[in-house]
């Protein structure tokens, strides 16, 4: 991978964003937990193109920043003997060494701990599916290296907390939130793992799901001449007139605007899509 410095950053701080310090240890294995639960053609595409992903490293701001409070965690329960941090666990499971990575596992409870840094709408909109499928596979090979979990959670740090909106309801009412998830049974776990293992390493085309490619899809918004926000968003433009018509909505002062379906994930975030067939094909 390469690094861009487009903004001029001083070059202490490029560092600070460029530097990379996973798997710092250097452990051997084929895929982590991480990778497991994201997109095989995403995955398979890096290890294909990898070397030639070209990156700014003001784009890697909020990564930095994680990593930074995952350090300061980790130093600040160094001497606690009822915590375990930044452990990671190898095992060899349907012929591949899997690797997972743990925040925290607060020992007396049993408690097993997934820092996130993110957007209070993942809050706002209960959007845990990844963080629960990632504790399951923490989990799984935390018991298969002897410890026992009784319950996981994330703990979610909102960086765009707000606290103007902390009242709304629904909203996050301070920046930090720890979240309960389901604890999966062994079995259920392991299952979970095998069939995301053959999703990556099994024959076949690979490709991404509207889910894994972000997909919003398309809509019709009535607007109002002298107004930025739309009245009304609505998913067809027959709904969108139909409506307007029923509210008395009519006029020069009136348009339909279309807001096409979209892939925020290929389009803005995905470091190997100019390689993807998948994405080529929707442009």
């Amino acid at each position: 991978m390469e690094f861009t410095n487009k903004a001029g950053l001083p070059k202490a701080i490029a560092n600070f964003l460029s530097y990379n310090d996973y798997n710092i240890s250097g452990q051997r294995f084929d895929i982590s937990a991480t990778r497991l639960i994201d997109s095989p053609q995403v995955a398979e595409l890096f290890k294909e193109h990898g070397k030639e992903v070209v990156e700014d490293v003001s784009d890697r701001l909020w990564s930095a920043v994680g990593s930074g409070v995952h350090t300061r965690l980790e130093q600040a329960n160094a001497n606690d003997p009822d915590v375990l941090m930044e452990k990671r666990f190898i095992h060899e499971i349907g012929g591949k060494l899997v690797s997972a990575q743990i925040d925290v596992l607060d020992i007396p409870p049993r408690t097993l701990i997934d820092l996130k840094t993110t957007s209070a709408w993942k809050v706002v909109n209960k959007d845990f599916k990844k963080y629960e499928e990632q504790l399951q596979i923490q989990a799984y090979l935390a018991t298969l290296s002897g410890w026992e979990i009784a319950k996981v959670q994330a703990c979610v740090i909102c960086r765009d907390w707000s606290k103007f909106k902390s009242k709304d309801e629904g909203y996050p009412n301070t920046a930090i939130q720890i979240i309960d998830l389901p604890l999966w049974s062994t079995e259920k776990q392991k299952q979970f793992i095998l069939d995301r293992l053959m999703l990556h390493y099994g024959v076949g085309e690979k490709s991404c799901t509207d889910s894994e490619r972000w997909f919003k899809a398309g809509s019709f918004a009535v607007k109002k001449k002298g107004r930025k926000s739309a009245l009304r968003v609505l998913p067809t433009k027959e709904k969108a007139l139909s409506w307007s018509a029923r509210n008395g909505h009519t006029g020069k002062d009136i348009s339909i605007q279309e807001r096409p379906a979209t892939y925020n994930r290929c389009e803005n975030y995905c470091a190997v899509s100019k390689w993807c067939s998948q994405h080529n094909a929707t442009l």
